[in-house]
């Protein structure tokens, strides 16, 4: 059998022009908007600043390729291993990256505006000041991410994990976090404000001045979390794990924490106003220098608590246990503490009006330490008989 000579040119010039692909001849014109790439190994190519809009990716091993500055609107990455590449300053709006690889990939600045990325593995990517409005990162790896001064509003990261993720200053505005893992996470200063993280784990997360406001938060883990300084107004904090939370300064005016668990927790120094605390626990709890007005207190949990220099307005304490709790240098005044439990209590130097005074005698003083003007206002009472 002969070959004609013609064929066997033209199959060998084809050959030439399929692995020329996977090398610089990548910069060719031919490659422009609605290029079908999927399938291919581009990884090393340079393929920066070009308009790929629409083009599919899809399976194709684009490690280490350089995509900075690309148009790549609506472009197909489903499955794609995009490790260690370069899409700095790329234009990514609803681009489909679902389940595709980006371990270690560098996005800074760029667009991801509504993208589909659901299941994609961002381990240890760089993301610092990128756009994802409305983007879909659900069930994501992002452990390890810098997302730095990045926009997340309205993005969805339910489930995701989040795990030793630098978010600090991001713009998580609205975001779906529910069930992610945010423990040892860095968001100081982050934008929060009527986020979704029900069920989501922070512990350890650093939230220092992090705005919360209105964020619910139900049955989120926040144990061991530092909330010095955030806003915490309005939130939903409903069963919420804050044991030996940090919340030094943080303002909880309105805050929703009834059945909480502020266990060894820290509030020195918060906004209190108004909020809500009703089958809270809050056993060697530190309260120094805040103020409580107009609360319903009754039954709760402040056992061993360091409450020194609390001031107390309108206050129901009935049948709480504050045993070994320290309240030296307390104001007190119009406190209920009929039946509360002070046994042991520190006691020393508060100041007191009459209607406290009184309930204090109701109370279980046995084994408190308090100052000889108290100990004499409660015998004067207990002569002169009840009221």
């Amino acid at each position: 059998m002969r070959f004609d000579p013609g064929i066997l040119i033209g199959l060998l010039v084809l050959a030439n022009c399929v692995s020329a692909v996977e090398t610089d001849d990548l910069s060719a014109d031919s490659l422009v908007n609605r290029a079908n790439l999927s399938h291919m190994d581009l990884a090393g190519s340079n393929l920066s600043s070009r308009s790929l809009n629409q083009s599919d990716f899809r399976e194709s091993n684009l490690t280490e390729t350089n995509l900075s500055g690309c148009r790549l609107r609506s472009a197909w990455f489903d499955k794609a291993d995009l490790s260690s590449a370069n899409l700095s300053q790329a234009d990514l709006t609803g681009a489909v990256l679902s389940d595709a690889n980006l371990c270690a990939a560098d996005l800074t600045e760029a667009v991801l505006n509504a993208a589909q990325m659901s299941g994609a593995d961002l381990a240890n990517a760089r993301m610092v000041g990128s756009d994802l409005t409305d983007a879909d990162l659900s069930d994501c790896d992002l452990i390890g991410a810098d997302l730095t001064g990045a926009r997340l509003f309205r993005a969805d990261l339910s489930g995701a994990d989040l795990r030793d993720m630098y978010l600090a200053r991001a713009n998580l505005i609205g975001a779906h976090v529910s069930w992610a893992d945010l423990s040892d996470a860095y968001l100081t200063s982050g934008q929060l404000s009527r986020a979704e993280l029900y069920s989501a784990n922070l512990s350890r997360a650093d939230l220092t001045e992090a705005d919360f406001t209105r964020a619910y938060l139900m049955r989120s883990i926040l144990r061991e979390a530092r909330l010095s300084r955030a806003n915490l107004a309005y939130a939903d904090l409903t069963e919420c794990d804050l044991r030996a939370a940090v919340m030094i300064g943080a303002d909880l005016s309105y805050a929703d924490l009834t059945r909480a668990d502020l266990s060894d927790a820290d509030l020195s120094d918060c906004n209190l106003n108004s909020v809500r605390l009703t089958g809270a626990n809050l056993s060697r709890v530190k309260m120094e220098r805040i103020d409580l007005r107009q609360m319903d207190m009754r039954g709760i949990d402040l056992s061993g608590g360091s409450l020194k220099g609390l001031n107390m307005y309108t206050v129901f304490l009935t049948n709480a246990n504050l045993e070994k709790a320290d309240l030296r240098g307390a104001n007190l005044v119009q406190v209920e503490l009929t039946g509360a439990n002070l046994c042991d209590a520190r006691l020393e130097k508060i100041s007191y009006d009459q209607f406290t005074l009184y309930s204090l005698a109701k109370a279980d003083l046995r084994g408190a330490g308090m100052s000889e003007n108290l100990r004499q206002d409660l015998a004067a009472i207990s002569i002169a008989g009840p009221r």
